[in-house]
């Protein structure tokens, strides 16, 4: 002991030599992804370049993110209140960062221990509400699953680099176009964690996009590969250069066929009584798609795009859209990003299929939109499949606005023309720049008729929001804000889970400045986007 604390600390301020200086308003980047920070490429410090490369990719880092990460090598404690199943728990949670190779390899770890407080299950006198005070909750980590929360982050090089790798607790994801998964969330379920991962790989020919949601189970596996057959022969021509094909397959190879019960009606659990007993068959979606440049210069890029997806047993789909992305200043880039597309929707399939709430309604599949009460246990598939929705005309429009490393700003709207008035919603806003405090928030909602509907915390919402002040160079307060799912094992059923949490984090991020410079012409900010930003086909 007397020798591995030493070298810890020898370790982690080696690591930090690594880092961004403090002056870079970097942020960092959810779930683990510090070298996605939303900053121009190509910007040398040392010189104070305006960027020289397009400012591209997603505007808003923390986008899917559930919570606030630090972008420095840190080494730390945080003890707050945590609130689970009627019970209340003092939260411990050691962490460590580490970054090497100026922040091209991330790694994290953070082991959270629920230690009791009070227990108001079942409890009917004050001594059964604090009869297992200082007991540590040993159902966190009671299966080889539950160690997936301790694997906060491994990364290698960023999302547009020629190899990008991420395992860990990531957040939203998004394959392609997003025709088929578009912002998913593996982690949904607060009491089921998941560590996933990602490879990206590509070279002036083609390349790929592979994604699992789970490292321990593998259910959901998902690839992207695109070929620019042309891009040889006609460098010079934007268009011929950047046409690019591609084909993407995404399976849920366990998905729900349909929820067991007992001679009484009673929804079965399995035995780890986390999950519904079900039976199963694979659901699977396959997907061909064109894209192209047609616009390209020092301040405009717009490629237009086709996807053709099928839900497998099911119905097809066709999306036409365009994606123009446009940058505005020198030393003070404002960087814009606009998405629009038509659909054509077959009854048996639905656009974005693995999407922010898949996690919840891979089980239950709400039918009722306009009344969350008429709800069912009836699995997304088998819904799709068995019943369809009839066929549809849809459309998706995006936009955001970023200043990098300063403000990031996106809104999307989701729905069918002519069809109801109901229409998807996605709010965020994040602000990074500050160093003593960063904060974000993003709201996702199902089913708007009104503004009612729209600000309703119900089971047709998910909502994430954090944020980190600096009280002293070594202490931190930490909050944030959510509401998603958890698995109620009483009720066998998923009930919306609403809280809130703030601890104090004591501990140091080693910076940059505090130890001897590198040479400064080598001093870069890291790539401005975040892991769901457009793999670079054109």
């Amino acid at each position: 002991m007397n020798v591995f604390l030493p070298t810890l600390c020898a370790l982690a301020l080696a690591a930090s030599s690594e880092e961004m200086p403090t002056n870079a308003p970097v942020p960092p980047a959810p779930q683990g992804l510090p070298a996605d920070a939303p900053v121009a490429r190509g910007v040398s410090l040392a010189e104070g370049k305006a960027p020289s490369e397009f400012v591209k990719g997603e505007l808003s880092v923390y986008l899917g993110s559930d919570r606030l990460v630090v972008k420095n090598t840190r080494l730390g404690v945080s003890a707050g209140l945590d609130a689970f199943q009627q019970a209340y728990y003092l939260l411990l949670e050691p962490m460590l960062d580490l970054r090497f190779l100026d922040a091209k390899l991330g790694i994290g770890f953070v082991v959270p221990l629920r230690i009791k407080l009070a227990d108001f299950a079942n409890a009917s006198t004050m001594t059964d509400v604090v009869k297992d005070l200082g007991k540590l909750r040993a159902e966190d980590y009671d299966t080889l699953h539950d160690f997936g929360r301790v694997l906060n982050y491994v990364t290698y090089g960023r999302k547009e680099d020629p190899l990008y790798v991420s395992a860990g607790q990531r957040y939203a994801s998004t394959l392609g176009h997003g025709a088929i998964m578009r912002r998913y969330a593996p982690n949904l379920d607060t009491n089921y964690p998941r560590a996933s991962a990602q490879v990206d790989a590509y070279n002036g020919l083609g390349g790929f996009e592979a994604f699992t949601n789970d490292l321990l189970e593998w259910n959901t596996l998902g690839a992207l590969g695109f070929i620019k057959p042309l891009s040889p022969f006609f460098k010079d021509n934007v268009v011929l250069s950047t046409l690019s094909f591609g084909v993407t397959a995404v399976t849920d190879r366990t998905a729900p066929l349909a929820i067991v019960t007992d001679p009484m009606g009673v929804r079965q659990l399995e035995l780890e009584g986390t999950r519904f007993k079900t039976t199963n068959r694979a659901v699977t979606l396959l997907g061909v798609d064109v894209e192209m440049k047609v616009v390209k210069t020092e301040h405009v890029d717009v490629k237009p795009y086709l996807d053709f997806s099928q839900l497998l047993g099911g119905d097809s789909g066709m999306t036409a859209g365009v994606l123009g992305r446009f940058n505005v200043g020198t030393s003070t880039v404002n960087a814009f990003r606009v998405v629009a597309e038509l659909r054509s929707l077959g009854s048996r399939y639905q656009p974005s299929y693995f999407d922010t709430f898949y996690e919840i309604e891979r089980f239950k599949y709400v039918t009722d939109r306009t009344d969350p009460s008429r709800a069912v246990f009836i699995p997304k598939g088998a819904y799709l499949i068995d019943h369809g929705l009839g066929q549809r005309t849809g459309y998706y429009a995006e936009a955001s606005w970023g200043i990098p490393g300063r403000v990031g700003l996106t809104l999307a709207l989701e729905g069918l023309l002519g069809a109801t008035p109901e229409k998807n919603v996605i709010a965020h806003l994040e602000v990074p720049v500050l160093d003593f405090l960063q904060f974000f928030a993003s709201w996702y909602k199902r089913g708007v008729t009104d503004f009612s509907s729209l600000t309703a915390l119900d089971q047709q919402t998910v909502m994430y929001a954090g944020a980190r002040l600096k009280i002293l160079p070594f202490l931190f307060i930490n909050g944030r804000a959510y509401k998603t799912f958890r698995m109620d094992e009483a009720l066998q059923d998923y009930r919306d889970d609403l809280g809130f949490s703030v601890n104090v984090e004591i501990g140091y991020e080693f910076r940059k400045s505090e130890l001897p410079p590198p040479p400064a012409e080598t001093t870069m900010i890291p790539a401005f986007g975040s892991a769901t930003s457009d793999l670079p086909r054109s």
